[in-house]
């Protein structure tokens, strides 16, 4: 077989996480070619080919509502892409939804390493679990809020200031209401919050 074209092939394998493409020259010359789509989740074996540390760096920092953590820059740089990295942030899932989700990713055109597959995996999978209650905006300590629903210290330490002061919310309106805290971080995540 040839070298350059199991190199090629094994490139085309890589970047597309969707079709596998395999060429087989047997005796006097014939070619047999095959392809067919992976079903399995891309997460094995190829080496990281990540963009230098420094700009990965600066992205991250722009969004400080996503924990810090090994995985944390890969989310942004891969999923930035095309949408928000902080659309995890309401979604919490399970390992399987987490998988199924950068499945359906990878389809839909996102690229990266298995080993940056398995990096963004594993950071969501820690991070932002699937739910199983909402989070009594009224009842919740600073930590609540940042460990469940993924506000940076500041904004849970300004969440909990703010209700001290002026008393319970009673609608998400109310919480938008708190100085600097972002309109949207806080609507992406109202379907993980109650104001009993």
């Amino acid at each position: 077989m040839n070298k350059d074209m199991v190199k090629q092939n094994k490139s085309a394998w890589h970047s597309s996480r969707a079709v596998w493409i395999g060429t087989l020259i047997v005796g006097g010359g014939l070619i047999l070619a095959s392809s067919a789509a992976l079903a399995s989740p891309p997460f094995l074996g190829a080496p990281a080919q990540s963009a230098p540390a420094a700009q990965s760096q600066g992205k991250a920092d722009q969004y400080p509502q996503l924990p810090e953590g090994q995985g944390k820059q890969t989310v942004v740089r891969v999923c930035g892409k095309c949408h928000s990295p902080t659309n995890v942030i309401a979604n919490g899932q399970s390992r399987q939804g987490w998988e199924d989700t950068i499945t359906k990713m990878a389809g839909l055109g996102a690229t990266a390493s298995d080993e940056e597959y398995t990096d963004i995996l594993e950071y969501l999978v820690k991070n932002f679990p699937q739910v199983t209650s909402k989070v009594n905006m009224n009842k919740a300590t600073a930590d609540d809020l940042e460990k469940q629903l993924g506000f940076s210290t500041k904004q849970a330490a300004d969440i909990v200031a703010y209700r001290t002061k002026n008393g319970n919310f009673k609608s998400i309106e109310d919480l938008q209401k708190v100085p600097d805290l972002n309109g949207m971080d806080v609507a992406s995540r109202k379907n993980r919050m109650t104001f009993e």
